[in-house]
């Protein structure tokens, strides 16, 4: 097979063959944008090396997101852009692996809304809650039983919650974690939930042959109950994804991915706040930058408003 993805099964074990084959490691570590949701602690899938050494992640999303909705007692307004840099770090030794993520976070009413507006007038699809919201302002705000739990209408940015995990590969593909998000972002920021919150999960990949690759992850979250949500979030919140990555020549790989969560605001009817499925969908270059994998991606809410209306995401991956 070509010397970029050149692996061979031995003994039933994954080796890599060549040292081209750096940065193939499959999944996107995403998770649901929801700028209200953003502060709790949801783990994703991380791609790791095959062998020991260092891995550094540089993600940026992009999320633009204008809904309104209304059950019962609760009503809803998301009229918001949100940034999101991450600096991931990741180190294998052996079966160990460790990982911190620092993240960044920015809300602001943004300048895609014309545009996203545009585009769908061309291709004849509808605004929904667009046409009823003002252009590029910010207005989040979330009221039950009469009472605003949570509101914002001017523009924030800080650092987030930074996380840390530890992890051992159980088997070849089969990984066990344990992490902890820690409250270093600011509710007055809208950047954390100002408590600790813990995750455990596991994840397992498959390589089908050498251009193809299976891979997932189930795990629990627990949220600490503090922050602009205090008192409203479930006590756990159940995360899966599931996904493939495709190598269509020796540069380019293609990833689908589905991310899925359970309910994360106790006794509400909201979609926002129930059940998340998106799908996540991506191409991957391993040549066009030396040394290092561009990976560029988009999602969309399968369920509908249960996640933002759209997130873009760009990701620059190293291994040292």
């Amino acid at each position: 097979m070509k010397q970029i993805r050149a692996f061979a099964l031995v003994s039933g074990m994954l080796v890599f063959t060549s040292g081209q084959a750096a940065n193939t490691a499959a999944g996107l570590a995403t998770r649901d944008l929801n700028p209200i949701l953003q502060p709790l602690y949801l783990p994703s899938y991380t791609p790791y090396r095959s062998s020991d050494g260092w891995r550094i992640d540089h993600s940026f999303y992009v999320t633009n997101t204008s809904q309104k909705e209304s059950s019962g007692d609760e009503t809803l307004t998301i009229d918001v852009e949100n940034y999101r840099y991450e600096l991931g770090l990741r180190y294998r030794k052996d079966n160990w692996l460790g990982q911190i993520d620092v993240p960044f976070v920015a809300n602001s009413g943004g300048v895609l809304d014309g545009t996203i507006e545009g585009w769908h007038d061309l291709l004849g699809l509808p605004n929904g809650d667009r046409d009823d919201l003002p252009s590029d302002q910010i207005d989040v705000e979330y009221e039950r039983d009469g009472v605003v739990e949570y509101s914002q209408d001017k523009s924030s940015n800080g650092l987030a919650d930074i996380s840390v995990a530890l992890g051992y590969q159980l088997s070849t593909g089969s990984r066990f974690f344990v992490g902890i998000e820690l409250p270093t972002g600011s509710a007055s920021d809208y950047s954390g939930n100002e408590a600790i919150d813990y995750a455990t999960w596991v994840t397992h990949e498959m390589l089908i042959d050498t251009e193809l690759t299976i891979y997932g992850l189930l795990g629990v979250s627990f949220p600490g109950d503090d922050g602009n949500l205090q008192g409203l979030v479930v006590d756990e919140i159940w995360v899966a994804q599931l996904g493939t990555q495709y190598f269509f020549n020796d540069g380019i790989a293609g990833t689908v991915q589905l991310d899925w969560h359970s309910q994360t605001i106790d006794d509400s009817d909201l979609t926002a706040f129930g059940d998340s499925l998106q799908i996540q969908l991506g191409l991957g270059f391993l040549e066009l930058i030396d040394k290092y994998r561009l990976d560029l991606f988009f999602s969309e809410d399968i369920k509908v408003e249960s996640a933002p209306d759209i997130s873009f995401g760009i990701r620059l991956v190293r291994e040292f």
